[in-house]
């Protein structure tokens, strides 16, 4: 089910009306165990055989670690390769099967290897990551296995996050899930308005400026400078997809009295690729440093072991994002970014680098480095990679300049909203909170955001952009 779809706002009008109508908690979970699995299994039902495998691999395994503690490595071990393995079938299998072929072709051997066409299931990858964090968490000490089965499956499987993230810890939503709520009106009205604005982003925003990325980027010889406007486009559309699905996944959590983490910071402030990461995907970047960067020595080990973890972490983030190389290349070049800067920072002085100049400048330079990754992102053909960025930039035809100003044209109309919608949250919203303004200004606003959704609404939902991941 997607969250932008009609009878998803049917769906949770049932469920937010039944959830708050009972009173005890053990009812609420159980409620919302079996919410989440009509969400999930909406479409593929059989999406929630794998869920639960995964999610009962790493709930005895945690169990297994406490009660065989010598050989908890091994239990580890075993639950790490049971998860890693379905998700290496399913997103995987058909990446490995065609380089295989293709490497045979190279070498002259006659084949017949090819994909199996295996269905990737949505949100296998923030699902899977999500549940082995739980049996490392157990295994360092750091969490106590629990016992409930019932709140361990809610945890793991409940339908705010559970697609597309935020990639949640496990002792933030099982202490959540052991908790009991109760309804408060202030947060309801704080969690439909962050709902409201995430669909706002992703309707008005990102779905208005899909299109007109999508017809450069399936163009089969564009102007450099039709490119570089669509990667430009993508850069709003991207954040704004994303950004909008968890700013609705903790809109609808919060009104049901859950609270998931913070997802994005203002990415495109960003000063450095360190930075850059502080502020998206939050949720995945410190899982990654936590379970990734960290494990293969940090900084631990001086500035080689250092630029070692960083790329292997960098790498698998990237392959993360699917079976592409195109998105090894994204994680390679991220990891070449991070080492960069941490070469190049200590050379400019410290009085440059905060000034208010330094500052506008780091911002507007990494922009740019964000803006070329975004490229390697979208365009899943390296060789097509390569042919883009060796077009001139500046070279086109009266008629693709006119196409490269339409499509600047719709990534200034939507990219609008979204620093309006910062410089609101900034310097508005602090001065308006204990005005009498504040609710009449709110609603007015909400009106305003279900106008939009009329006018710019789609006859076919068009799914979010990490639904694939």
């Amino acid at each position: 089910m997607n969250f932008i779809q009609i009878e998803f706002i049917a769906f949770f009008a049932v469920v937010f009306t039944a959830y708050w109508t009972l009173r005890e908690r053990r009812l609420q979970n159980a409620l919302l165990i079996v919410a989440s699995a009509i969400f999930y299994g909406w479409v593929h039902p059989w999406f929630l055989v794998l869920l639960y495998v995964s999610a009962a691999v790493d709930y005895f395994g945690g169990l297994g670690i406490e009660k065989y503690p010598r050989h908890k490595g091994w239990v580890l071990a075993a639950t790490l390769t049971a998860n890693l393995g379905l998700l290496g079938y399913y997103k995987y299998c058909d990446f490995f099967l065609v380089n295989v072929a293709a490497a045979l072709d190279a070498l002259g051997v006659a084949n017949s290897v090819g994909p199996l066409g295996v269905l990737l299931p949505a949100g296998i990858s923030f699902y899977t990551f999500q549940s082995m964090a739980y049996s490392i968490d157990v295994y360092r000490g750091e969490l106590k296995p629990r016992r409930n089965l019932l709140e361990y499956m809610l945890a793991v499987s409940f339908f705010c996050h559970l697609v597309a993230g935020p990639v949640q810890r496990a002792s933030n939503l099982l202490m959540q899930a052991e908790t009991d709520r109760r309804l408060d009106w202030a947060m309801v009205r704080s969690g439909l308005a962050l709902a409201l604005w995430g669909a706002f982003k992703k309707m008005v925003s990102a779905d208005t400026v899909a299109p007109y990325v999508d017809k450069i980027y399936a163009l089969d010889a564009p102007s450099g400078p039709m490119v570089w406007a669509a990667t430009l486009g993508f850069t709003v559309q991207i954040l704004a997809d994303f950004s909008g699905y968890t700013d609705i996944a903790r809109g609808t959590a919060r009104m049901l009295g859950w609270e998931l983490m913070e997802n994005f910071k203002n990415p495109y402030l960003a000063t450095s690729p360190s930075d850059f990461w502080r502020r998206w995907h939050i949720s995945f970047s410190t899982w990654i440093r936590d379970y990734l960067y960290i494990t293969f020595g940090g900084s631990r080990g001086g500035f080689w072991r250092a630029t070692l973890a960083t790329s292997a972490a960098m790498l698998i983030s990237g392959l993360w994002h699917g079976a592409s190389w195109n998105f090894v290349l994204w994680g390679a070049y991220h990891a070449l970014l991070l080492v960069g800067y941490r070469l190049a920072t200590p050379l400019i002085p410290t009085t440059v680098r905060k000034s208010t100049g330094g500052h506008v400048a780091a911002v507007g330079l990494m922009f740019g480095f964000t803006v070329f990754g975004w490229l390697l992102f979208r365009e899943t053909d390296v060789a097509r990679i390569f042919r883009l960025l060796h077009l001139n930039p500046f070279a086109a035809t009266p008629d693709e300049w006119v196409a490269t100003v339409v499509m600047l044209a719709a990534v200034a109309f939507t990219a609008a909203p979204l620093v309006i919608g910062l410089l609101v949250e900034r310097f508005v919203l602090p001065r308006l909170a204990t005005s009498a303004w504040y609710l009449p200004l709110q609603t007015t606003v909400w009106a305003a955001f279900v106008v939009c959704f009329y006018v710019f609404v789609r006859m076919d939902a068009v799914e979010f952009l990490y639904f694939q991941f």
